[in-house]
């Protein structure tokens, strides 16, 4: 890869040639009587020359120095302001194909396919770098799955209560003028929209469809649309309240502030690494717009160095009323292992029955947790549940307390099976860590005492 800073910046150019034409028209004015061939020596050797050279540097830039298998580039791409940012690939070649990779809903809507889902989508265009005031990346042959973007079509949808986009679209773009290059990185600009974006040099063996496979993957693992809302941790202690994280429109407000009044609206895009918001943020202070994942899950702000985005402190999220969690009774560890087994011989005793599930419940009508047990009876399911209280202690720890109630078929099972107890018991006994393998969509939770552990699942 290239590691050289290319100095070009098309608005500096931009302005040399409005100087050059009014040179010119100064020149032409002052001296009629000049040599008419001095005045367009001045203007190729100093405007055209250096044009001609900036748009060969970027086709070489482009393609990897005309590679045989061209160079390939990731793309953060956006139609306009108010939609998400997509990610494509493209490999430029030097004999003027290019080949566009994507995976969104958009690629899906051009097969027929839903709008639910995204689609992968791969196609073979041609590609050139032309010039204007500045040299301009032109996509310049149809491409059904990027120029979907810039179609003046009505947008799908799968409401009848849309807006008819007919002779609009998306408002995409397919040129670019191309500002600047530092870093394996090219600054562009839509050429008709004028949205700053940017592409990076990516490696030229990789695969686009388990690159692209791997961009959604991250989607998915950002923002679950179980988690009702994250947090942007700012370096003073003050947080902002993040909804709609799943669809990459950002609802923002301060934490204590009125959601209604004060609630902004950004739209961001999911890349292979992390989260750009598409124009730079100030909350607080605090200017934001790109974040990389972390190992822990979380988002770091790479502006800062500081700012977070986050899901609540574990035990409160685990505390959340609407929540349901099942435990994965495969993993459970230390004395819950052993009641779990007691437990599974002891109601094959009760009649053959067996255990199929453990959950964690809020019960809003008595106000209290229930520790759900079902147990297959026959063709019958029971379900003994045990009530019992839950207080966030730090950070990330909760600690249980078994009220000594439960539901009618609670006092049944209790008698019969004895670890039953033993398990609620256990529970109240401990003060638990909570662990997660994702800090921003924490689907799933450890909690551990030791090597006393259970593991649940949204």
């Amino acid at each position: 890869m290239m590691s050289f800073t290319f100095n070009y910046d098309q608005k500096k150019m931009k302005k040399f040639l409005n100087i050059s034409l009014l040179s010119l028209v100064a020149l032409t004015t002052l001296s009629l009587g000049s040599c008419k061939n001095e005045v367009d020596e001045i203007f190729d050797e100093d405007a055209v020359a250096r044009l001609d050279q900036a748009k060969a540097d970027f086709i070489n830039i482009l393609t990897n120095n005309g590679a045989p298998n061209g160079g390939k580039w990731q793309m953060e791409y956006y139609a306009n302001a108010n939609e998400p940012g997509y990610v494509y690939l493209m490999t430029f070649r030097p004999d003027g194909s290019v080949t566009i990779s994507g995976k969104n809903e958009w690629i899906g809507s051009v097969d027929g396919e839903s709008l639910k889902v995204p689609v992968y989508g791969s196609q073979t265009s041609l590609w050139d770098v032309i010039t204007d005031n500045g040299p301009v990346l032109s996509l310049n042959s149809y491409n059904k799955y990027f120029h979907v973007f810039a179609s003046p079509e009505d947008i799908p949808s799968m409401s009848d209560e849309d807006p008819d986009e007919t002779g609009y679209g998306h408002e995409g773009d397919y040129e670019f003028d191309l500002m600047k290059y530092s870093n394996d990185t090219l600054y562009i600009t839509g050429k008709k929209y004028g949205i700053d974006m940017i592409m990076t040099r990516v490696d030229d063996g990789i695969d686009d469809e388990v690159y692209m496979n791997e961009v959604v993957a991250m989607a998915d693992s950002f923002f679950n649309a179980k988690i009702p809302q994250v947090y942007i941790n700012l370096p003073n202690g003050v947080r902002w309240i993040v909804k709609n994280g799943a669809t990459s429109l950002l609802k923002m407000f301060r934490e204590g502030a009125d959601e209604i009044s004060t609630a902004e609206t950004h739209n961001v895009i999911i890349t292979h690494d992390g989260l750009s918001f598409m124009n730079p943020v100030t909350i607080d202070g605090y200017t934001i717009k790109n974040f990389i994942r972390q190992a822990d899950g979380s988002l770091l702000c790479r502006d800062d160095n500081e700012t977070t985005i986050t899901a609540d402190n574990l035990n409160n999220v685990f505390m959340i009323e609407t929540f349901v969690w099942k435990a994965d009774t495969t993993q459970a560890g230390g004395v819950f292992k052993d009641n779990l087994n007691d437990l599974k011989t002891q109601l094959n005793a009760y009649g053959k029955r067996k255990l199929t599930s453990v959950q964690i419940a809020y019960n809003t009508t008595l106000g209290v947790y229930g520790v759900d047990f079902s147990c297959l009876y026959g063709k019958s399911t029971f379900h003994p549940t045990f009530y019992m209280t839950a207080e966030a202690v730090g950070e990330n720890q909760i600690k249980f307390r078994y009220t000594g109630e439960g539901n009618a078929a609670s006092g049944v099972y209790a008698e019969r099976c004895p670890a039953f107890l033993d398990f609620m018991n256990n529970l109240s006994s401990m003060t638990f860590t909570l662990e997660t393998p994702s800090l921003l969509a924490p689907v799933e939770m450890k909690l551990s005492e030791g090597g006393n552990i259970l593991y649940f699942k949204l």
